[in-house]
């Protein structure tokens, strides 16, 4: 039997109360955090809005063993669109909904749908006898002893545990258990902490982000643009500026970054430079000082850490220094170049910034980055079930953090998506300074 928990419209989705004038959802089916659904009885999955939407798009899309198998979509009438699927038992869905980018849902009046997560459990295995008191023990444990950026918000963590309570330890099976869970830690709105069963992995907070990125503004530019692999396009000006993309710096898609380094060499030989990380969310560290090493001089300091600790004074250890050293010749670029950033940024593509930070010779060009770097450890509450909580702070050179601020850029340029899709306002301010034109 499906156990079907029903929630007021606005307590639908976590995050800031939306604007009057933007779409709304009416009634999801399964409903937001609904437990126990019979998952060979789910056939389809239904969205219904509150106005007529335009459709010939929609804002679906996702991938991994937290996300259905989507076999068909289809609009059943203006306000209602539906997925075919095909859902396992023992498993968390989490499907993102999205309002701007290439695939979004967007009303035939022009609004569009706020980015939030609609999250559902497949019936699981029974659990033992007090294995979700345990479970919600270690949670609210690892809280606050480990989690770096308890504090940040002001978050009452008992009000938390008052209100999640007996949800968390009346979760009748894994699945359930691990909703609960992610539901009570999308207060800390942190997108570094996610909520494991098994192998679906859920993330508590989907980021309100709108891309300051849209690679068509590029053409007029670049027309000669060519694609780098999976992460990436580079170009060369007429006048002999170069440009390079790269939208991730993530381990498993090493062999697309060693493509772009040897792109980068190609590059080594423009007047200027244009790097262009504005759609990089981040990924492995080590990656990005390969890549900043090209541009940094000697032997630099570009940011700190320090780690939560119970047991300090203060909660946390000692400061530990994150250095940079710059590449020896021929593998340098000692010229201009201009970095394009925005709000995508965050976790290691902010800390590359920072290392661009460190060399003479770049500035950095758009609006403020995300604003989020955390170092994320597992924490096993029962067997089959982890959560990932940011383990330090991450500071400025200065000492300072930038959780929930962002990296400033050097040159502040805000654009609109029409501007971007047209004649790219950051790129255009970046190629004027580089020409000497401002």
């Amino acid at each position: 039997m499906n156990r079907l928990r029903h929630l007021p419209l606005l307590a639908l989705f976590a995050g800031p109360v939306l604007a009057q004038d933007r779409v709304a959802i009416t009634s999801l089916e399964p409903p937001q955090l609904a437990i126990e659904i019979d998952a060979a009885k789910t056939a389809s999955l239904i969205i219904r809005f509150d106005r007529d939407m335009d459709t010939r798009q929609h804002g679906v899309t996702g991938a991994g063993s937290s996300f259905p198998t989507v076999r068909h979509t289809y609009w059943l009438d203006a306000r209602t669109f539906a997925l075919d699927v095909t859902v396992q038992p023992e498993h968390v869905y989490s499907i993102p909904l999205v309002g701007v980018g290439s695939m979004h849902f967007t009303a035939a009046d022009g609004t569009s749908l706020a980015p939030q997560t609609w999250r559902f459990a497949t019936t699981g295995t029974k659990l033992g006898e007090g294995q979700a008191a345990i479970a919600a023990t270690r949670l609210f444990a690892a809280l606050r002893d480990q989690y770096s950026y308890r504090d940040r918000l002001g978050v009452d963590w008992q009000e938390i545990e008052h209100k999640h309570h007996d949800a968390l330890i009346h979760a009748p099976d894994g699945p359930a258990l691990a909703l609960h869970v992610a539901e009570a830690l999308a207060a800390a709105q942190d997108p570094h902490i996610s909520v494991r069963w098994h192998d679906c992995t859920v993330p508590t907070f989907q980021r309100p982000v709108v891309a300051n990125f849209d690679p068509r503004g590029l053409q007029k530019a670049f027309p000669k643009l060519q694609r780098v692999g999976r992460i990436g396009m580079r170009g060369r000006s007429d006048d002999g500026i170069g440009y390079l993309s790269i939208s991730s710096f993530a381990r498993e898609l090493r062999e697309d970054f060693d493509r772009a380094m040897q792109e980068l060499r190609s590059l080594l030989d423009c007047k200027a430079l244009v790097l262009d990380v504005r759609a990089n969310g981040g990924g492995d560290e080590m990656l990005a000082k390969r890549l900043a090493a090209f541009f940094v001089q000697g032997d630099r300091i570009y940011a700190a850490h320090r780690m939560r600790d119970p047991k300090a004074p203060d909660g946390f250890r000692v400061r530990e220094d994150h250095s940079i050293r710059g590449n020896n010749e021929p593998d340098t670029f000692p010229r201009a170049v201009a970095v394009l950033m925005g709000p995508q940024n965050m976790s290691t593509c902010e800390a590359f910034l920072l290392m661009m930070k460190q060399a003479p010779q770049a500035f950095l060009v758009g609006t403020d980055s995300y604003g989020s770097s955390g170092n994320p450890q597992q924490h096993t509450l029962v067997p089959n079930l982890t959560v990932a909580l940011p383990s330090w702070q991450a500071l400025r050179p200065d000492g300072t953090t930038f959780e929930g601020e962002g990296i400033t850029p050097h040159i502040y340029v805000a654009a609109t998506p029409e501007q971007l899709a047209d004649d790219d306002p950051i790129l255009a301010e970046a190629l004027l300074r580089l020409r000497g034109q401002r």
